[in-house]
């Protein structure tokens, strides 16, 4: 016979726990409709929790957990529905997989350790951009030390969330973004507002709204699959190419390394701006649609964008 195990979350394993049951309400939903809120009874043996199903001279159990546990059998449908629809399921106590808590607690180690080896096999520019590309423009500041220490704390108390993130979609352009500003090929103005070319010409690359991470902003434009976004990634990646040229070279096989990854990222962005051709016929009725409505073209930067324009015809 098989059996579900539930557990209290409170880590209690001494003594019993009585589950509330007599004072408990339950939205109930009969043939697909709210039939407002109902009393549960449990009586074992019975078809049904309901107190309103339950005629007669039927005593009513209670339900306890002993040292922290309750063992039903799967079989016992009754007792495992009304344990799953009750108020306190997954607040008071939850339904244990030793399989399953065995699985995610092994993703994590695993994920732990794909990330510290990722570190420990990294230069001093992957990790300080990879800093960037994870904690935002707030790494400027830190110098490659302070950027490994909170990448393996990071990767210590979170490791499925470090990892799902340096293996996301918009990590390789957030990666690209942060080594353009680590560089100083690009930076923000002086108001934040905006995040422009770190040369005398100081063009606008981007506008930013207050508070927004310019690393991740700049990364989200050149993850899109637009004209625009391709220009500027390979603006930046001449820009990345001319800072590695004017650096004095130490160790040949270091900085050749280095080329090859930067290279390596630029030709895998720009393979994925090819992945999906682009619905020209829709983007042109969408262009028209804005311009009927505001009376004006869509802005430059959002010419292409699909989501962006239908978000703001939506409005």
């Amino acid at each position: 016979m098989k059996y579900n195990i539930y557990r209290l979350k409170s880590g209690k394993s001494q003594g019993a726990w009585q589950l509330p049951l007599t004072e408990i309400l339950i939205d109930r939903i009969k043939d697909n409709k709210k039939v407002g809120l109902r009393k549960l009874k449990f009586v074992p043996g019975t078809d049904s929790f309901w107190a309103e199903d339950l005629v007669g001279d039927l005593k009513p159990v209670q339900i306890w957990f002993e040292n922290g546990r309750l063992i039903v059998p799967k079989a016992d449908k009754i007792q495992n529905e009304l344990l799953q629809i009750h108020p306190f399921f997954n607040v008071d106590y939850e339904l244990f997989d030793k399989e399953a808590e065995a699985k995610q607690k092994l993703a994590g180690l695993r994920a732990k350790d794909e990330v510290i080896n990722l570190i420990a096999n990294s230069d001093s520019d992957k990790i300080i951009a990879t800093a960037m590309a994870v904690f935002g423009t707030q790494a400027l500041s830190w110098d490659e030390s302070s950027c490994e220490l909170q990448l393996r704390e990071f990767a210590e108390a979170n490791p499925l969330k470090l990892s799902n993130e340096l293996n996301s979609k918009t990590y390789e352009s957030k990666y690209l973004s942060a080594l353009a500003f680590g560089k100083g090929l690009v930076r923000t103005n002086l108001g934040k507002t905006a995040i422009i070319w770190n040369n005398s010409t100081e063009g606008e690359i981007l506008k930013l709204a207050r508070g927004e991470n310019g690393i991740s902003k700049l990364g989200e434009l050149l993850s899109k699959r637009t004209d625009e976004s391709e220009l500027l990634l390979q603006a930046i990646g001449e820009g990345l190419d001319k800072i590695s040229m004017n650096i004095p070279k130490k160790e040949k096989s270091s900085d050749s390394d280095k080329d090859k990854e930067i290279a390596a990222l630029k030709k895998q962005l720009a393979e994925a701006s090819k992945e999906e051709p682009k619905e020209e016929s829709g983007l042109s009725e969408l262009q028209k649609e804005y311009k009927d409505k505001f009376e004006k073209d869509v802005p430059l930067r959002f010419k292409n964008d699909i989501d962006w324009i239908q978000n703001k015809l939506s409005e």
